[in-house]
């Protein structure tokens, strides 16, 4: 399955591509708090998943993952009775850039206002129209600078930016519509792994290559994935026997699946594909974490037949050595 390119704004439809960013941060060090019921994986539709995992001091390493990783350094500020992310890009992204190209690119702050943590995460995004109108009509009110049609970056200090926030982010139209995500529990527990000899090796589908090994940890393969356009990427995996069905759990960040602490983290992965079969040919289905959960809360007789009926198919032939 191809990778669609990272876009941090998949969290922000209604943006429609513009984009408000800023050169300085929204806080100094006594706005930043930290609420542990931030931390874990977060999904709205299967599309994408935001998680957020503790950095050092009331940071937050925050990964947006949508078929790639996106990695950033996020920080949760209270400016009177709001909450606001902002979100910092990490050098792990940029990794194995360019030397020359890297030196070109200038890190930007990005903001959210967050409704709601418990049950559900509430996230809104600065609206461009309205922020862009409110700009227009007085071009003091916050320094910034239009580098293109639509793209505003903000220039102003820490203090007028949060002056702004706290006089104008509660305005209707301010910040966009609610995007409402919703914590990814385990679906399984260390009891459901399995291994499978079988699934070892190379397979070639029409999505690319998945050369697949045996990982470090117990009931773990490695698997390295070239997509149609020759990109690599190494993910590790699970295999999960549900009921009647066999899962292989994908996680992009291969290190997720040691158990370094007393989280689930390692039971939580980023992609479910059901595996019809292995042998003659491998013949797996994506399943949406979001359907899956609910098979399982509604507890069919057979668990194989109900997601045969939803996702599509990807269908991978051995590559002899």
């Amino acid at each position: 399955m191809r990778a669609k390119e990272l876009a941090f704004f998949v969290l922000a439809i209604t943006l429609s591509g513009c984009f408000i960013q800023s050169l300085y941060p929204l806080y100094t060090d006594k706005e930043v708090i930290f609420e542990e019921k931030l931390i874990g994986k977060w999904s709205e539709n299967g599309d994408y998943i935001l998680e957020f995992k503790k950095g050092e001091g009331k940071t937050y390493k925050m990964r947006v993952f949508d078929g790639k990783d996106g990695r950033f350094e996020a920080h949760l500020v209270k400016l009177k009775d709001m909450m606001f992310l902002d979100i910092y890009p990490n050098d792990e992204t940029m990794e194995g850039a360019q030397g020359f190209y890297r030196m070109h690119l200038l890190p930007v702050h990005t903001f959210m206002k967050i409704d709601e943590i418990d049950p559900n995460l509430q996230l809104r995004t600065l609206d461009y129209e309205k922020v862009s109108e409110m700009l227009k009509e007085d071009p003091n009110l916050l320094k910034h600078e239009v580098l293109e049609e639509e793209h505003i970056v903000l220039t102003a200090p820490t203090k007028q930016l949060q002056e702004f926030m706290t006089t104008y982010a509660s305005v209707e139209g301010v910040f966009g519509d609610v995007t409402e995500l919703i914590r990814c529990e385990p679906l399984y527990t260390d009891k459901d792994l399995i291994f499978e000899e079988k699934l070892i090796g190379k397979w070639k589908a029409e999505q690319g290559e998945a050369l697949v090994s045996k990982g470090t940890e117990e009931n773990t393969y490695k698997m390295i994935l070239t997509d149609e356009d020759g990109d690599k990427s190494q993910v590790g995996a699970n295999l999960v026997r549900l009921k009647d069905a066999i899962f292989l759990c994908i996680f992009s960040d291969a290190s997720a699946l040691q158990k370094k602490d007393s989280s689930d983290s390692h039971l939580v992965p980023d992609t479910f594909l059901m595996v019809d079969q292995i042998e003659p040919k491998l013949q797996l289905r994506v399943i949406d974490y979001h359907q899956l959960a609910e098979m399982l809360n509604n507890d069919p007789d057979s668990l194989k037949e109900e997601a045969a009926k939803v996702g599509h198919t990807i269908e991978g032939i051995r590559v002899q050595p």
